[in-house]
């Protein structure tokens, strides 16, 4: 009996962890062929440079222009897709780079494709600029427009634009794109002093002006999502990078393992490199996203859906290594129907673009099931609540490192009369050893009468057999919605407690050979092993159950080793908790007996139950 109470737990705690790692566990070695690297700037002009004269479309550009947009006939019915010829090698004209910033945020534009190059956050905790460039050395540069070429990948229209205007927080761009077609991209952020807006939005417009005496009609455009590279360097922090999207009822997300290739979690879910992705679910598609741990670029169009998406490993360039090597990363672009534009018209198309940390309530104010971001997990319910929770012990105690402190006290506290009841349950059990090795001697032969005999005995001294496990069941769910919840959790980024410089990382404090060490997982290893040898022995129990649960302060250790902080002081915290309640429990004295109910016995003159007039036979 107890035996398959012991197989339950143990089954109950692996499958924890199967789902703790599963999304996290398809790290792999990067093996995939090199696939298209930024292009570099040919030179880098001052914020204040005079901007460039538009330029001449080439051959290639005229090409991609007339199946961007071409005359429509008076009757005919326009073509859905166009495809460009795989880009050959042309001359580009000198880069511009112009930046537009507010207290959060810093755009750095280029004139090529009148888009985004890369994107600053001025805003940390330690003061200053953050590490991570959003877009960095990217594929492309982001809301790039361009058409897919022959072999799928996308092709940005990369002629060098003009700035039409430009103030403190906003800039326009224009192209002459040929005799009748003219394109304006307007890119707007939040004023410094604010509005109620996000000011981790970037507005933007594309117009299209019609300047011939024909209606044109429009392929399928593609907005670049923008690359995404890990945050820092190590196999975990591969499983956090992805492209993401929103039908309207569930968000789905692409990692970059099912591009790179991933030899899967113990062999299930492997798979081999692939180039790209497209989505095309034949739903619209609300929204389109691209994160790493603590970022994510989210871009909607405010009277439109995509309808299609295209996803893309971004691997370092031929060659490079060391430290200054960009990490591998991950980029998208989202196909938008642009219709028909009639003659001497014009016709605009309208998108929110967030870039910025990946914070759930920031996340939840855009609307739209935008903080289905945060990926949660199947105890998102869990998540949320404990996440609500510990933003609202923030608001009193701006320290995160203390809020999680608070909060494992308080689940603790919620959860001790249940917990006391089960070490309660367990300290009588451990008063059973005799009378059990007793029934084991006895009926050795016998499985199961030492069964029947074993429970009469559970019976008679009110001993849960599975009240042993109840700790573990409790604490498994929180552990995974807190695990889901901290992981990405941007609010803990830079935040210092203690000895601890960043609770979103491994306390490392110094490397020995190469290898880190991390004092707070050691903590959390010694402080269960030594919660785990104050419980009642379960008599139960054969020696290798035992020499088992004595392992698993080291199993913890392992699996826990290089997550964040935050995770791992919550559950140091909770298990010294838990040694102060099992001190407290094993310091009072048994708590007596009630007395078992007495079966009724048919009209006996002297009464009892029929297991007392046998005992007097006797």
């Amino acid at each position: 009996m107890d035996k398959k109470n012991t197989l339950l737990g143990l089954l109950f705690l692996g499958g924890g962890f199967l789902a703790l790692f599963w999304q996290d566990a398809q790290v792999r070695e990067q093996t995939a062929p090199t696939a298209p690297v930024p292009q570099e700037a040919a030179s880098a002009q001052s914020e204040n440079a005079p901007a460039l004269a538009t330029e001449t479309p080439t051959p290639e550009a005229s090409e991609m222009l007339e199946l961007m947009a071409r005359d429509l006939e008076p009757g005919e019915t326009p073509a859905v897709e166009s495809t460009v010829q795989a880009s050959v090698a042309k001359e580009l004209a000198p880069e511009s780079i112009i930046a537009i910033a507010n207290d959060f945020i810093e755009v750095e534009f280029t004139n090529r494709g009148g888009a985004i190059r890369r994107v600053n956050f001025l805003q940390t905790k330690r003061g200053g600029r953050d590490d991570y460039v959003f877009n960095d050395k990217g594929y492309l540069p982001a809301l790039s427009l361009g058409l897919p070429k022959s072999d799928g990948s996308i092709r940005e229209f990369d002629m060098a634009y003009t700035v039409e205007s430009r103030s403190a927080n906003a800039i326009t761009f224009v192209l002459q794109a040929g005799p009748e077609l003219r394109i304006h991209r307007t890119y707007t952020l939040t004023a410094r002093s604010g509005n109620g807006q996000d000011p981790y939005i970037i507005e933007h417009r594309t117009r299209f002006e019609n300047l011939g005496a024909k209606a044109k009609a429009f392929s399928t455009l593609y907005l670049n999502l923008g690359t995404m590279r890990p945050i820092s360097d190590g196999a975990m922090q591969q499983s956090y990078i992805n492209v993401g999207y929103y039908n309207g009822d569930k968000a789905k997300f692409k990692a970059v393992s099912k591009l790179t290739g991933s030899n899967g979690f113990l062999g299930i879910g492997a798979s081999e490199p692939k180039d790209q992705i497209t989505i095309n679910t034949g739903a619209p598609l609300q929204w389109t996203s691209v994160k790493n741990q603590f970022f994510a670029g989210i871009l909607s169009a405010r009277e439109s859906n995509a309808s299609n998406l295209v996803i893309s490993p971004v691997y370092s360039p031929s060659g490079a290594t060391g430290a200054n090597a960009p990490r591998t990363g991950i980029t998208g672009s989202a196909g938008y129907a642009f219709g028909i534009v009639p003659a001497g018209d014009s016709k605009s198309f309208d998108f929110d673009y967030f870039v910025g940390p990946k914070e759930f309530k920031r996340l939840q104010a855009l609307g739209n099931e935008k903080d289905l971001v945060m990926q949660f997990g199947f105890l998102s319910f869990i998540s949320k609540l404990l996440l609500a929770f510990m933003h609202a012990i923030h608001a009193f105690v701006p320290n995160w490192g203390v809020s999680i402190v608070i909060m494992t006290i308080c689940i603790k506290l919620i959860f001790w009369p249940l917990t006391a009841k089960a070490s309660r349950s367990q300290k009588r059990m451990a008063s059973i050893q005799g009378p059990m090795a007793e029934l084991k001697e006895k009926y050795k032969d016998n499985p199961q009468k030492m069964q029947q005999e074993t429970l009469k005995l559970f019976r008679e001294h009110q001993v849960n057999p599975v009240a042993g496990c109840l700790p573990l069941f409790i604490q498994m769910p929180i552990f995974l919605g807190l695990f889901y919840m901290l992981r990405t959790a941007s609010e803990l980024r830079y935040e210092p407690f203690l000895w601890i410089s960043d609770l979103s990382q491994p306390d490392t404090i110094m490397e020995i050979a190469g290898f880190p060490l991390n004092v707070l997982p050691l903590l959390m290893a010694v402080t269960m092993y030594f919660q785990m040898s104050m419980m009642p022995v379960n008599p139960a129990a054969d020696a290798t159950q035992q020499k088992i649960f004595k392992f698993l302060p080291f199993v913890f250790l392992i699996f826990l080793y290089g997550f964040s902080s935050g995770l791992v002081l919550y559950w140091t915290v909770q298990n010294i908790l838990t040694i102060v309640q099992q001190k407290i429990t094993n310091s009072r004295p048994d708590e007596p007996l009630k007395p078992l109910p007495v079966a009724a016995s048919p009209k006996s003159g002297s009464g009892g139950s029929p297991r007392t007039k046998s005992r007097r036979k006797k």
